[in-house]
């Protein structure tokens, strides 16, 4: 489509991370928790392997740990697949509608996204606040915990869904512009 939608490796910085220190640095958190909670997921099934396997006494509180885990990195990576435009997407049906129908279709698909990404959000964090009084069975931790994980991701993909249409929208109407002239006709 335009080059605004153009993705970029995920170790390199995108326009807009460029041109804003803030979504740069969310970008930024959402990677290293991320991370994070790759690397303590992998940690805590090796443990459990190691505790069952090696020492034939399994901790009954890693395998829990670490499907939270799993739960967190799965939210916030979406965040960050989200920030990035790299979310998996079927376009044989955009691509054969042409440029301005692949626009079309591009626009009606972030419109639902941002109306079901900021429902599930709300949703989310509702659910955990009910949840807050049940318990993980084995470590205890309040389940607003693991609920709140989708809460957060949903969040996070709604604010990068709007960040990225506002950017896309203002790089639009800049190359408009410029390409108007500047008495604001078209050449």
């Amino acid at each position: 489509m335009s080059e605004a939608l153009v993705t970029v490796p995920p170790d390199e910085l995108d326009e807009l991370e460029r041109s804003s220190r803030v979504v740069r640095w969310l970008v930024g958190a959402e990677r290293a928790l991320s991370s994070l909670a790759l690397v303590a997921t992998f940690s805590l099934v090796l443990l459990q392997v190691v505790s069952r396997y090696v020492f034939h006494s399994p901790l009954t509180w890693t395998e829990e740990l670490a499907r939270f885990s799993l739960v967190w990195l799965a939210f916030l990576g979406a965040g960050f697949v989200m920030a990035r435009r790299q979310h998996i997407a079927v376009d044989i049906l955009a691509k054969a509608l042409g440029k301005v129908g692949e626009r079309i279709v591009n626009g009606i698909a972030i419109v639902v996204v941002l109306i079901v990404s900021g429902v599930l959000a709300v949703a989310g964090a509702q659910f955990a606040v009910l949840a807050s009084a049940i318990k993980a069975p084995a470590t205890q931790l309040p389940m607003s915990v693991v609920y709140g994980a989708a809460a957060v991701g949903f969040a996070l993909i709604f604010i990068h869904g709007v960040l990225n249409s506002g950017f896309d929208m203002a790089q639009a109407r800049k190359r408009s512009t410029v390409a108007a002239g500047p008495e604001g006709v078209s050449e």
